[in-house]
């Protein structure tokens, strides 16, 4: 069953998005979240529209990447790719090797650079294609498709990918999808991303885990985006989402789509409403 929009909250967020210190200067922010209720088998969206709008996958795309590079024997759940010794400033858990598995949460993004040529563009596009993510373009330099612009996901696709993924009903190894789903679990009450492990808001109680990809981008064409996208689950109760803030031209603050997401689940009670930030 397809919700309609939430007014209610669609307002909240969008005054919530405006408001946000950390949005940057650029074009009017849009934002969506989807949330799909598996109990009930019920999708609502803050703003229909919006939702269908089609985005870079920023970091969000680790998430196929790592299945496809495990599906495609170009990378193993053991398997080490070592840190070359460049520094990455502000981003310190890029600084030692890492699976492809331990390089999802805190986006490692040499890692998924270094094993995107040995997957190849085209085979990519087929597995994508497959998989039924998005426009499924990886035309473009090897290493920045799903940073440039070129491939391209809204938000109500990635839910769908995303509830068959965590079904464990996508075309790849049901080994694989538990692997990458292990990978993506947060600590309680916080969410990680390039820049390291931030406490959010919300009642973490004993029952309530997050699931969850970040991704932040500006693309060739100057716009800006942030998501995060995964799965909360309530007392054995999954909520598959996905979120997107994003401007046509300008940026947005990376922990933005984070911000709103957890105040979309406070907002539908799916979350208790305990402040955690500074």
């Amino acid at each position: 069953m397809i919700g309609r929009a939430w007014p209610a909250l669609a307002a909240s967020i969008a005054a919530m998005v405006s408001a946000a210190p950390a949005a940057q200067s650029g074009g009017d922010v849009r934002s969506c979240v989807v949330i799909y209720d598996a109990a009930r088998a019920r999708t609502t969206r803050s703003d229909e529209k919006a939702c269908r709008t089609r985005l870079s996958p920023a970091s969000t795309f680790k998430i196929p990447h790592a299945l496809v590079a495990l599906e495609t024997k170009v990378a193993t759940p053991d398997g080490v790719e070592q840190w070359d010794r460049t520094p990455y400033a502000n981003r310190p858990s890029w600084e030692r090797d890492h699976t492809v598995l331990s390089a999802i949460r805190p986006s490692a993004l040499w890692v998924f650079q270094r094993i995107a040529p040995r997957i190849g563009a085209a085979r990519m596009h087929e597995w994508l294609a497959r998989l039924r993510y998005g426009n499924a373009d990886t035309s473009g330099p090897i290493a920045e498709y799903w940073l440039n612009g070129r491939l391209r996901i809204s938000p109500d696709e990635q839910v769908g990918f995303l509830r068959r993924f965590y079904a464990n009903e996508l075309p790849l190894s049901p080994e694989h999808m538990r692997a990458v789903q292990a990978a993506l679990v947060q600590s309680p009450g916080t969410v990680e991303n390039s820049t390291g492990v931030h406490p959010v808001d919300g009642d973490w109680r004993s029952g309530v885990a997050l699931s969850s990809k970040t991704g932040a981008t500006r693309t060739a064409s100057g716009e800006g985006v942030s998501w995060l996208v995964g799965a909360l689950t309530v007392d054995a109760q999954q909520y598959v989402f996905a979120t997107a803030v994003w401007r046509a031209s300008g940026t947005v603050d990376p922990f933005e789509a984070t911000r709103t997401t957890v105040r979309a689940f406070i907002a539908n009670g799916r979350l208790g409403a305990t402040k955690r930030r500074p």
